[in-house]
């Protein structure tokens, strides 16, 4: 009888995705990140393992440091396993902590799993400062970009508060992307960031030797950097300890995915044992290994259970790493200049018009993203719609940089 109703629940769930034959995967950041890159790694083989075999369409869906992708996730977004979402790791937290903004309950989504825990490094420009090491930044300033509620910016804030650095936040930057591009242009001195997100954006700052590598926030060492301090190891009383332990729970969920609650307890078994399949499939690791994502696999189970625990974790120790997760010094915004508009082809579109490729003039391709309420849009000199989008349409582009979210589009 057992057997015979796990495959009545199979067929229930093939002939659901059989009817629904695309999931969307809100991703709450913006293309061409850590984030951005795990999802898509992950939809280009999740439905395979899906019984239906549906097909995984990514949204990005950036604001709020993800924020705004779990808010609608949890709000708006169907409860039927048609739309899942990747935010970023340390929206599960906002919400326990109690800061404004989260419209959720943690420990009500349906987690699905993490492609990778995390180490969050902290580096130093070599060409902008003498800083080497965290014992230098505890005794002098360094200046880092901030994008946000994210590691850019809680990290140093708590790495001031409990161990005495000196970092010093000029937030406002639109992604961690785009710090990293203020970082070589001289604009700032450093970025806190995922590791594994730099090595394999920034590959060349680690093999040409242009940054010092400070400290790293994690529950434990990266075996790759065995001399660079652990923040948990430098905390000098029980309590600091137990604070950083808190804060650093974040980190082994570091590429976390979900449902929304509500969702069938069938469908939510079937994606979980489809993401446990996936994870251990010979073509999805082969994809893995060439694009440098490292994989440290979180399974569903896990992270529900975590989040749960901590959710239910007491007042007081909440309380002080709230505060600590807030940066003391002046507030000061980074001036964004305006850059030159990118004029060239369109020659792919992506998402619906959410995401399109221009080959420019110099033949190089410029990617970015376009949001329905942010970025101005005209087509033949009038307001216009990214479902106008055609492959062969003269545009330019005014963004941050490449894989950046447009500020203005203007298209033939």
């Amino acid at each position: 009888m057992l057997a015979a109703s796990s495959a009545s629940a199979q067929d229930s769930v093939a002939n659901f995705y059989n009817e629904n034959d695309t999931v969307r995967l809100l991703v709450g950041s913006e293309p061409g990140g850590g984030y951005d890159g795990y999802a898509r790694l992950l939809a280009r083989h999740l439905g395979k393992f899906i019984p239906g075999n549906p097909t995984i369409l990514v949204q990005n869906m950036p604001g709020a440091g993800g924020i705004v992708a779990a808010n609608y996730l949890y709000n708006v977004a169907p409860k039927d396993g048609t739309v899942m979402a990747q935010v970023q790791r340390l929206v599960p937290f906002v919400q326990i902590m109690g800061e404004p903004g989260p419209q959720f309950e943690t420990a009500k989504f349906n987690w699905l799993g993490s492609l990778a825990s995390e180490v969050t490094v902290c580096v130093s420009w070599k060409k902008s400062t003498d800083i080497k090491t965290f014992a230098d930044v505890q005794k002098k300033e360094l200046i880092v970009g901030g994008s946000g509620p994210n590691d850019t910016e809680t990290v140093p804030a708590i790495l001031n508060n409990v161990l005495g650095a000196k970092f010093k936040i000029i937030s406002g930057y639109p992604s961690s992307t785009a710090v990293t591009l203020a970082v070589e242009r001289g604009e700032v001195q450093g970025i806190c960031s995922s590791y594994s997100s730099l090595t394999t954006r920034n590959a060349h700052w680690f093999k040409d030797n242009l940054v010092n590598i400070l400290v790293q926030e994690s529950t434990k060492k990266l075996p790759q950097l065995p001399n660079v301090p652990l923040a948990l190891d430098l905390a000098t009383t029980p309590d600091d300890k137990a604070l950083l332990e808190l804060n650093d729970a974040r980190l082994a969920i570091g590429r976390p995915f979900m449902l929304p609650p509500g969702v069938p307890a069938e469908r939510v078994k079937a994606l979980r044992a489809a993401f446990n399949q996936m994870v251990k499939d010979k073509d999805f690791l082969a994809d893995a290994e060439k694009e440098k994502r490292e994989l440290d696999i979180v399974n569903g189970d896990e992270m529900q259970s975590l989040l749960e625990r901590l959710a239910k974790t007491p007042k007081s120790l909440v309380e002080r790493l709230a505060d600590s997760l807030k940066y003391k010094g002046p507030t000061i915004t980074a001036k964004i200049e305006a850059v030159p508009a990118k004029e060239g082809t369109i020659s792919e579109i992506e998402n619906g018009g959410g995401q399109i490729t221009i080959k420019l003039k110099d033949g190089k391709n410029y990617k970015t993203s376009i949001s329905g309420s942010r970025t101005k849009l005209q087509i033949a000199g009038k307001k216009g719609d990214r479902k106008e989008f055609k492959v062969g349409q003269v545009c330019a582009v005014t963004a941050p940089g490449d894989g950046q979210e447009a500020t203005q589009i203007e298209c033939k």
